[in-house]
């Protein structure tokens, strides 16, 4: 023979364990199916997840536009680089004359000169610091610590504070620096000060900054005045001689910006939905969602916010002042056309897009369907999520069982095999014998 062949029986000559293997394989048909739905449920809950996590985004570019002082978007200006203006979602046109008589600063304070930053001073007792009415820290000083020993101690003192030595070349001085500015960030020293409490080592005190707004005087801790006109952080980079004059006023790329914002995030919505679910001539890509009413209820409800129509003027829906759909349910922006708009009555399209005073706009509308579908733990989205994940966890226990039963079943039929293997192993000793016996009798 030019080969052997291996079975799996001794006495019966069969492959067993393949029988076994193909009697198996043809009973798992109940357990691949579980399998595969456990596999698609699995992939809706995902698609689900990652449209849930588009439609925030949606709903914070929403945002951003659902109030009218949102919509009317302004732009601060500043005639000089000393001061630099920034107007923000609540600020309102107007022309302000800002002059700068002072910065803030924060505390520097310098010790008497020393003639070595790493030789010991000989010092003992306390160093106490203090910052304006609240913070303060003893530091103990002993009398083998070198400026640089105390420098280090001040700075793991937690206080709001840098320490460090600075040398003119010839003589070293112990720096402390305050970390904030303002006149009641100011440092005060006692105990063993090192000279850190006379006056005249204090070379650039803890001050607030000081503007005049329109001939108001108004007066800031820090370089980033807020609050003094309404919608506009001014920061101040160096004093004035003359009065600055800051400008706000309307900005229509602003609001297109907005927009923009709003159809790029719409449309990652519907193309999310369309891909999952399958949209015309496009198979759905997750076959649990396939022509899914839900996703389709959420793409109409979408779309039909978009038509809401608003109030009664010149301007009532969104597609009059530049948002449309298309054919297959995407946004897009008609930049000519918001312009006009706005040119035309910037009152009415505020109106059609964040609501009157005592109503809602478009956008409140898509927003709250947004809301409905995605809000977390009540929202559409989270009960079908939910009710995925007691399905998938419902099929995990059935996969179990079942492939509990399919090994069980293995178990049997090796165990019938065996048993005839061994029937058949002894038949055939019984039968060689025999063989032998007649054999030999008949030779006699």
């Amino acid at each position: 023979m030019t080969g052997t062949i291996s079975f799996g029986g001794v006495g019966s000559g069969l492959d067993t364990e393949s029988i076994v293997n193909g009697l198996v394989q043809a009973s798992q048909g109940p357990l691949t199916n579980m399998k595969t739905k456990q596999t698609n449920l699995q992939g809706a809950n995902t698609a689900l997840s990652s449209i849930g996590t588009l439609l925030g985004k949606l709903q914070t570019a929403l945002e951003a536009v659902d109030e009218t002082r949102e919509v009317g978007s302004y732009a601060a200006t500043s005639s000089s680089s000393s001061v630099v203006a920034a107007a923000s979602g609540g600020a309102l046109p107007g022309t302000y004359q800002v002059s700068v008589d002072a910065l803030a600063s924060e505390q520097r304070t310098y010790s008497d000169p020393q003639t070595s930053s790493t030789t010991a001073l000989g010092l003992s007792g306390q160093l106490t610091l203090a910052i304006g009415a609240g913070q303060r820290q003893n530091i103990e000083l002993a009398s083998t610590d070198t400026l640089e020993n105390i420098a280090a101690k001040i700075n793991n003192s937690g206080l709001r504070v840098s320490a460090s030595v600075i040398s003119d070349g010839s003589q070293f001085r112990l720096q402390v620096r305050g970390l904030d500015t303002g006149s009641a960030n100011a440092i005060t020293f006692s105990g063993t000060t090192l000279g850190m409490d006379v006056e005249g080592n204090t070379r650039q005190p803890a001050s607030d900054a000081q503007v005049e707004i329109d001939g108001f005087k108004i007066n800031r801790p820090t370089n980033q005045i807020q609050g003094a006109i309404p919608g506009v952080t001014l920061n101040l980079t160096q004093t004035t001689t003359s009065p600055t004059t800051v400008q706000i006023a309307s900005d229509p790329n602003g609001l297109k910006t907005k927009l923009q914002s709003v159809v790029t995030a719409y449309n990652a919505v519907i193309d999310a939905v369309h891909s999952a679910a399958g949209f015309g001539t496009t198979q759905a890509s997750v076959t649990a969602l396939a022509g899914d009413s839900m996703l389709r209820s959420l793409t109409d409800r979408m779309s039909n916010a978009l038509g809401t129509t608003v109030g009664n003027g010149q301007y009532q829906t969104l597609g009059s002042v530049g948002l449309s759909l298309d054919a297959t349910g995407h946004m897009q922006l008609d930049s000519d056309k918001l312009a006009t708009a706005l040119q035309n009555d910037p009152n009415a399209v505020a109106n059609v897009i964040a609501g009157p005073n005592d109503g809602d706009g478009a956008v409140d509308v898509l927003r709250d369907v947004v809301k409905a579908f995605d809000q977390s733990g009540t929202g559409i989205f989270a009960g079908r999520q939910t009710s995925l994940k007691t399905q998938v966890s419902d099929l995990g226990d059935r996969i179990d069982t079942e492939q509990a039963r399919l090994d069980d079943y293995a178990a049997q039929l090796r165990a019938q095999f065996t048993a005839l293997d061994t029937s058949m192993s002894s038949n055939s000793q019984n039968m060689s014998y025999l063989s032998s016996f007649f054999g030999t009798s008949s030779a006699k």
